[in-house]
């Protein structure tokens, strides 16, 4: 950013000797994280104010008339030099960096080195105290500074001086005068009237999609002042361009984060895939079982009669030092394990889908936000990658449709508040107790009637109607069901309901 030219910054330094030379240092704090007040009051009366943001992306210097202080969460700062007076302002040459130096001879150092800026209190003793406690070192001003004579310029003082030159100084150079070409001599007589009307051309603030300040000629409002500059540039920077990057960087994350879950998605599916067409552990106990007077308990390879792939026979592994009877008590208990293990991903699946569904709403509303509150509202609304690792409420399938049974009251409200979406079908047993159902619509196609009558008889299995031959259970879309203010968990007012009667089936 050309808000880090030394040219630039030096006029800053020059302007500031102008107004604070004899002004006392009254306020030395911060309440923001990597922000930095500083209070003068003016030989004339008033006050003068530094505000110094040295947060990595932003590190911009702005002028306010007034600064309210907070009443909490402020720290005052470098209190030793507090009452002390502006003697002297002194640019380091030809270094982004000047000094404020008060009558006790400490001062305060401005080192605006991109990324790396940070403001630090020299004490007479030359010890350091740094503002960005990880910049906390020892500082030697004399190295800091570059032994430069204009009007004596040697190749090797050419080279030191081309290294306070940005992209865009050099640019011009090479436009103007094909620069990298020309030969010492003329690099020599061509730079200190360069130097010169760098210190002396109006500035403008370019506002494009990288707004920038130039000291070279450009359109845009001009002015000599660099503080008024500083300040023009700092509301375009955080009103616009700051918006508009943290809108993208919080898009990007969420598009991450929307690629991880589909990752997942596809990876748990491959794995339920593989599951699901292994052989049933329970068929093959029930197997075991329905054979127990063929099984020689010596054995432990037999080959049995498979009950389910008629004239078919099955080869299964036994454990010989135990009875068929109990190798079929263990499969069982695997069969328990394997069932709750596909529940858990297919549950897992719902739950990463259901977290697809509000990034793709979160990066929808993050694209139409015009303001930083309504950001912000949305990155503390927005789940982590980790946030939604299982559902609080069971998870079934039926043709591809994916059907959600809430567990409680609580796990009621949020699956029909919360995850179900306007178009989804909700389900419950009609006049009784129990679990809210949603089946969750796909594209514009209509539900087909098979999966409606599977989540009807799972509303009415997970309702006080659960032992009844017969179960009426009402459907309507979610956006016809509303929570009535003030009522309890899972109560809800339901409209436009139709009644389907099924048999209670898990």
């Amino acid at each position: 950013m050309i808000y880090h030219n030394y040219y630039f910054i030096e006029r800053i330094s020059s302007r500031l000797a102008e107004i604070l030379v004899g002004a006392q240092l009254i306020e030395c704090f911060s309440q923001n994280k990597d922000e930095l007040i500083i209070a003068f009051e003016l030989n004339h009366g008033g006050r003068f104010y530094i505000q110094a943001n040295l947060e990595e992306t932003t590190n911009l210097l702005y002028f306010p008339k007034e600064y309210a202080r907070a009443r909490k969460n402020s720290v005052n700062l470098f209190a030793d030099t507090l009452g002390q007076r502006v003697l002297t302002i002194d640019q380091i040459p030809f270094d982004r960096s000047f000094k404020i130096l008060f009558e006790n001879k400490s001062f305060l150092l401005f080192q605006l080195y991109g990324r790396r800026s940070n403001i630090g209190l020299v004490n007479l003793n030359q010890s350091y105290t740094s503002f960005k406690s990880k910049f906390n070192r020892e500082v030697n001003i004399e190295a800091l500074s570059r032994n430069i004579d204009l009007l004596a310029l040697t190749e090797e003082t050419i080279s030191s001086l081309e290294m306070t030159f940005d992209d865009d100084l050099k640019a011009h150079l090479d436009i103007q005068y094909q620069y990298t070409h020309l030969a010492i001599e003329e690099k020599r007589i061509l730079l200190p009237d360069f130097i010169n009307t760098l210190k002396t051309n109006p500035i403008t603030i370019e506002d494009g999609i990288y707004p920038k300040i130039s000291l070279l000629h450009s359109e845009g409002t001009e002015t000599t002042d660099p503080l008024e500059i500083c300040n023009g540039f700092y509301k375009i920077f955080t009103g616009d361009y700051l918006f508009k990057l943290k809108k993208q960087s919080h898009i990007r994350d969420l598009i991450k984060k929307r690629t991880h879950a589909q990752h997942y998605i596809s990876k748990s599916k491959e794995k339920l895939k593989s599951l699901k067409d292994q052989r049933s552990i329970e068929e093959i106990a029930n197997i075991i079982m329905a054979n127990l007077h063929l099984i020689d308990p010596k054995k432990d390879h037999i080959e049995l009669p498979d009950l389910y792939r008629e004239g078919e026979v099955i080869t299964l592994k036994l454990k010989s030092n135990i009875s068929p009877q109990k190798n079929a008590e263990i499969l069982y208990k695997k069969s328990k394990n394997q069932k709750q293990e596909l529940t858990h991903i297919e549950d897992n699946i719902a739950a990463k889908m259901v977290l697809m569904e509000k990034i793709d709403k979160d990066i929808l509303e993050l694209g139409q936000s015009q303001s930083f509150k309504e950001i912000q509202n949305l990155i503390k609304s927005s789940p982590s990658t980790t946030q939604v690792t299982s559902l609080p409420f069971t998870t079934f399938h039926e043709n591809n449709y994916t059907i959600y049974v809430g567990r409680n009251a609580k796990s009621n409200d949020l699956l029909t508040f919360h995850y179900g979406q306007k178009e989804d079908l909700w389900l419950h047993a009609r006049d009784v107790a129990g679990s809210h159902v949603i089946i969750k619509k796909q594209d514009k196609k209509p539900i087909p009637s098979p999966v409606i009558e599977r989540a009807a008889q799972l509303a009415s299995y997970f309702s006080k109607r659960k032992t009844d031959t017969l179960c009426p259970v009402i459907y309507t879309e979610r956006k016809y069901v509303r929570k009535p203010k003030g009522s309890p968990a899972g109560k809800v007012a339901v409209m436009k309901e139709r009644v389907i009667l099924v048999k209670p089936t898990l």
